[in-house]
């Protein structure tokens, strides 16, 4: 997935393929995590806990094994490269992380007048 936005727009992310255990059933895992890079700073990640939830609120389980949250992007331009993923041995697989969905957008900052 790969798209350009105006500064200021809030995006919606979210998991395009569900998440799925290891003999193919769509699962919630016990951790979820967006996280996304904007060119040369510091990662930022969020996580969403089975069953609490994600303490900030941010990311949201739309349905069994699909996740969505909604960032900001007041003051960030740039590309941004983001995934959704979650960790070993949640519901997923005891040997790997699982990537459901991943891309990136470009973020143009908003004209000067």
């Amino acid at each position: 997935m790969s798209y350009t936005i105006i500064e200021g727009s809030t995006i919606r992310f979210y998991t395009s393929s569900p998440f799925t255990s290891i003999n193919g059933t769509v699962v919630n895992p016990d951790n979820v995590t967006f996280s996304f890079e904007i060119q040369g700073q510091t990662p930022v990640e969020y996580t969403w806990v089975n069953p609490t939830g994600d303490v900030t609120g941010t990311i949201i389980n739309t349905a069994t094994g699909y996740f969505q949250c909604d960032i900001s992007t007041d003051g960030l331009p740039g590309v941004w490269n983001w995934q959704w993923a979650c960790f070993p041995s949640s519901g997923i697989d005891t040997t790997n992380t699982a990537v459901v969905t991943e891309g990136d957008v470009t973020v143009s900052p908003t004209s000067v007048s």
